[in-house]
């Protein structure tokens, strides 16, 4: 009942399947975790990269239009990455 309800408000032009809104909500503490681990060197990037290879390739075997996951932790992605600099902005003040 609650993924028909996401399903009806989240929507896409591109979505044939009707199942965008779950897909991509389901990603988003995916992207919100690489968004945060982006704060150390190459640790978010990598993850990234990582990600987005594991989506392109499962596209590829199974056509289950990956996007839609992607689009969800791209979502996260920059939530995380604020939540990191905002907490180390904090520190700093807090040390200063």
């Amino acid at each position: 009942m609650v993924v028909k309800f996401i399903n009806k408000v989240f929507k896409h032009n591109r979505d044939d399947e009707g199942d965008f809104g779950i897909r991509a909500i389901i990603h988003i503490p995916i992207g919100f975790l690489m968004g945060v681990l982006s704060i150390i060197p190459f640790t978010g990037y990598g993850l990234l990269q990582l990600f987005l290879k594991y989506e392109r390739n499962e596209d590829a075997h199974t056509e289950d239009e990956a996007w839609k996951d992607i689009f969800g932790a791209m979502i996260g992605y920059p939530i995380g990455a604020i939540c990191a600099i905002g907490a180390v902005v904090f520190l700093l003040i807090q040390i200063l």
